[in-house]
């Protein structure tokens, strides 16, 4: 059985590798898969949008492990998950789970007894939930057998998952959502079907004003297109993303280090068609 492995962690210490070993221990035959382990950190709403996208794209009695836990600790509550497709999530309840939750048809607080110890510690990814997942996939233990069952509606979701954008004819506006590190694009919380509903065409010029609450970051004209070579090297473009919202970016440049930008709903975009 598979296991994928999300956190913030990075890879600079042991972190990860302490959990692989924990897998390990248990069954050393176990498929360990790495996901990302460069979730910006403590970033419950980025860790939520990635389990959303990667999923879909795994198999039936797929285990996947995601920990971005900045509550570790605390009364947050671990969580096992099954969803709707037949996979299994791991992780804290604390916001993670935010775009999965309509997947989920059931989820159980994971008794510490399937932990190294028997109480909570600062490092429950390694102490609490790469053991009880790997039980679990081992098949020592059921779903059933991991804790009591708890109701899916309570689930913890993130604020920035109830920040609608503002659409109107050639005009919108909404927040970054996620920025991607390592090629520099962001992403908006704006959907490609709703740009376009607001009579946004390929090949529209349009002015994008990017602040930070009032600091304005980029106020420029921008091409809309659907792919990178519509627009020389080093210029801006505007596109529809390929995980279905719109994008923003530097052909072969790093737009979130060129205009010292970020994710997050303090970061608001304003878009206007040009006349």
């Amino acid at each position: 059985m598979n296991i994928v492995l999300q956190t913030d962690f990075s890879n600079t210490w042991g972190g990860v590798a302490s959990m692989k070993g924990i897998i390990k221990s248990v069954n050393d035959s176990l498929d360990i898969i790495d996901l990302t382990h460069d979730i910006d950190k403590f970033n419950v709403f980025e860790a939520s949008l990635s389990l959303h996208r990667v999923i879909p794209y795994w198999p039936s009695q797929t285990i996947f492990i995601s920990v971005v836990d900045p509550g570790v600790g605390s009364e947050r509550l671990p969580l096992a998950c099954l969803t709707n497709s037949g996979k299994y999530i791991f992780s804290p309840d604390n916001g993670s789970l935010t775009h999965m939750k309509k997947h989920i048809a059931q989820s159980r607080i994971i008794d510490w007894k399937y932990g190294l110890r028997n109480e909570g510690s600062v490092f429950d990814g390694r102490d609490l939930f790469a053991n009880a997942a790997a039980l679990l996939a081992d098949e020592q233990i059921t779903f059933e057998e991991l804790g009591k069952e708890y109701p899916v509606e309570y689930l913890s979701e993130c604020e920035e998952y109830s920040i609608r954008p503002f659409l109107e004819l050639h005009k919108t506006s909404g927040f970054i959502m996620t920025g991607n590190r390592h090629f520099g694009g962001i992403e908006l919380n704006i959907k490609n079907k709703d740009f376009d509903n607001c009579d946004f065409d390929f090949g529209d010029k349009v002015n994008i004003v990017i602040k930070n609450n009032e600091c304005i970051l980029f106020d420029e004209e921008v091409k809309y297109h659907k792919a990178f070579s519509f627009v020389s090297k080093g210029k801006a473009i505007l596109y529809p993303g390929s995980s279905g919202f719109l994008s923003l970016d530097i052909n072969q440049g790093h737009f979130m280090n060129t205009y010292n930008v970020s994710a997050g709903k303090d970061y608001q975009v304003i878009i206007s068609k040009k006349p």
